[in-house]
């Protein structure tokens, strides 16, 4: 490998066998498109789609093979024993995810939106609430009362 091109650095094997599993997936679905199971009007059994998915898991495991010497995880060289083999009996991690649902997302706004203008009002009240006690108390609160550095800083300066 040419030493002038950085290695592509990922975090964990987690995240390799994660790629793997989305190339396979991807595949999958691809496969699905271009032959679809249901397209054998007889229930025989279709003998060119399995061999064309077992191209195409060669076709992809020679490949990242090929690109691990281009990878690194976690700053150290990939090995070839990093990649699942498909004959292992995994679980595969099935993510499935909810539409977009833009009133679900316009509500998420709006919460934050609430949250924030929250946090500005006890912000306001964290300034105020000392100032409007201290007369309860009997106390007289001054702005050199809060913050004596305030104070020092602008009598020194002026």
């Amino acid at each position: 490998m040419d030493p002038h091109h950085r290695k592509i650095d990922l975090q964990s094997p987690a995240d390799l066998n994660y790629l793997h599993t989305n190339i396979k997936h991807s595949a999958q679905q691809k496969l699905d498109l271009a032959i679809p199971t249901s397209a054998n009007p007889t229930n025989e059994p279709d003998s060119f789609r399995p061999q064309v998915q077992q191209l195409i898991q060669e076709y992809i495991t020679q490949t990242l093979t090929l690109a691990l010497p281009s990878l690194a995880i976690n700053g150290l060289d990939a090995e070839t024993s990093m990649l699942v083999d498909d004959n292992t009996n995994e679980v595969e991690d099935e993510s499935n995810y909810e539409p977009y649902d833009p009133r679900l997302a316009e509500r998420l706004r709006t919460l934050y939106r609430q949250l924030e203008w929250e946090h500005t009002r006890v912000a306001e009240l964290r300034r105020e609430a000392p100032g409007a006690a201290a007369p309860m108390d009997g106390l007289s609160m001054r702005e050199d009362d809060v913050c004596p550095f305030r104070a020092w800083v602008y009598h020194s300066f002026q």
